[in-house]
């Protein structure tokens, strides 16, 4: 594997290129590793064939065929492939450096972040199922589509990997959970059936649970045949998804005739239902009045009449209090409620002033009495033991938390720094709920200083 001898102060060093490190796990077929590109000075992961699989051919045409069509593939979502080739009879390729948190275990998700990351999903897997052809007849290879194998990059991206980390003894179950049922029948797969993986995905990062389960791969690929997927209301109550219910009962259909035909539209759906949910909605204009009807002229008397009959007036009317219109009254219903916020604003201020007076007082007259080696007789005015702390946080995303001047994570202009891993927080504010993610206001020691900002409370865990 090497092209020079590794010494025990050095690490073996791959076509006098590639700076072996650290073995991080193993997939199906290969065994990957950190390593640097020491030509190109970034970091890398090698995709080595397991030393057991040599002698596998059929394994070993597998692998080198899903090298091949990993490296035909480009597109955002999945790992770029930078170098491939063989060492010692055992093939390899090189790829991005990609790390992150497994979706697998991360509770349930918000509604527009779920969505975001199945849109990204999709568009993978639509792009390998869109190289069909008679030598391909099922498309180019994607990992398999697992929430093991979604690796969340940040907090608007995710990556579809082959997860290494995930036990060898685990890869069987693990995949059983996304089987369609038609596959445990033995027929063969067929374009709708990544979309009935991709529907129960769906369903895991808007529930939160895997919804089909058992004690084996066995036993779950059996209960796919006779499961049915519980809406989402019955799960989650506060959701009222009506259109997100239709794309998952098309989706995860019993019979492939009855889903969507390919990821594609799958895709495209998913892409409708986005649109609906994520349009901004506006204030109904007030109608406007009829024009009121216009005034009669008054009949027109020649000069004679004027000057030889006197002029008849109308009687007068007693006049009548008009009611006041709908304009009128909502701006005196805003001008009380502005009234009564003015006012509420008004004693809030006085009380806070009053408080502080009194807390001034108290310290200051203590204050004296310490320095004059007195005791005074005043009350205890220190804070109780139940009074809350604020709470200490510690962030846990790899790839580091964006901090932001407000809670929104549709907008990258906002972010004010980065939180590198393990770093501890303190929670100032929150949480509060905004698009769909929660969010706290913390304080953290950045680089000899203090930073106040918003961050996403799905990357936190309490210390």
């Amino acid at each position: 594997m090497t092209d020079e001898p590794a010494t025990p102060s050095s690490n073996p060093l791959l076509f006098g290129r590639y700076r072996v490190q650290t073995q991080l796990g193993t997939t199906r077929l290969a065994a990957v590793y950190d390593a640097t590109d020491e030509r190109l000075q970034r970091r890398v992961l090698l995709h080595l064939l397991q030393k057991h699989l040599v002698g596998q051919e059929l394994l070993r045409t597998r692998f080198i065929t899903q090298i091949n069509q990993m490296a035909a593939c480009s597109q955002p979502t999945l790992l770029e492939v930078f170098d491939r080739g063989e060492v010692g009879g055992r093939p390899f390729m090189v790829t991005e450096y990609c790390t992150g948190r497994a979706l697998y275990g991360l509770g349930l998700l918000g509604v527009e972040q779920a969505l975001r990351f199945m849109r990204q999903i999709s568009a993978a897997v639509v792009i390998c199922q869109a190289q069909r052809s008679a030598e391909r007849p099922t498309g180019l290879y994607h990992p398999p589509i697992s929430s093991r194998n979604v690796l969340i990059v940040d907090e608007q991206r995710v990556k579809l990997v082959e997860n290494w980390r995930t036990p060898h003894e685990e890869l069987k179950r693990d995949q059983a959970h996304y089987r369609a049922p038609e596959l445990s029948e033995g027929l063969p797969d067929n374009p709708s059936t990544a979309v009935y993986a991709l529907g129960i995905l769906l369903y895991e990062m808007l529930t939160g649970e895997r919804p089909i389960t058992g004690t084996d791969a066995h036993t779950i690929a059996l209960a796919h045949q006779r499961a049915q997927l519980p809406p989402l209301s019955r799960i989650r109550p506060s959701l009222y998804l009506p259109s997100v219910e239709r794309l998952l009962a098309r989706a995860t259909a019993r019979m492939p005739e009855q889903r969507f035909p390919d990821v594609e539209s799958f895709a495209h759906e998913l892409e409708a239902v986005w649109r609906d949910l994520s349009a901004a909605t506006y204030r109904m204009k007030r109608a406007t009045p009829p024009n009121p009807m216009p005034r009669q002229p008054a009949p027109s008397t020649t000069p004679a009449d004027q000057s030889n009959q006197p002029v008849a007036r109308p009687p007068r009317s007693k006049r009548t209090r008009q009611p006041p219109t709908a304009q009128v009254r909502h701006n005196q219903n805003q001008f009380r409620q502005q009234n009564r916020r003015r006012n509420l604003v008004g004693w809030l201020v006085i009380m806070a002033l009053l408080t502080l007076v009194v807390l001034g007082s108290y310290f200051g007259v203590r204050a004296l009495f310490e320095r004059w080696n007195v005791t005074p007789s005043l009350p205890d005015l220190s804070l109780p033991q139940w009074w809350p702390e604020n709470e200490i946080y510690i962030v846990t995303i790899d790839a580091g938390l964006n901090l932001r001047r407000t809670p929104d994570a549709n907008t990258t202009t906002n972010v004010i720094a980065v939180i590198p891993k393990g770093t501890l927080v303190r929670k100032l504010e929150g949480p509060r709920q905004a698009g769909n993610d929660t969010w706290l206001r913390v304080r953290v020691e950045l680089e000899g200083g203090q930073r106040e900002g918003w961050v996403s409370l799905a990357y936190l865990q309490p210390q």
